[in-house]
């Protein structure tokens, strides 16, 4: 695997954590905030999870 392929493997990795973050108990606080400072909705978890597939299919 060259050099770019990895980095975007990386990166599909790296945003489909950012998608799944919601959903991993603990945490998120009682606003339903990740880690108590990013707001989160299921329009940025569809963003984040859109962008994991496209990284996922360049690499």
């Amino acid at each position: 695997m060259d050099r770019l392929r990895l980095i975007a493997a990386a990166l599909a990795l790296a945003l489909l954590a950012a998608a799944l973050l919601n959903y991993i108990p603990g945490l998120t606080d009682a606003d339903g905030r990740a880690f108590g400072i990013f707001a989160l909705d299921i329009y940025d978890d569809g963003l984040h999870f859109a962008s994991a597939s496209w990284a996922a299919l360049a690499a």
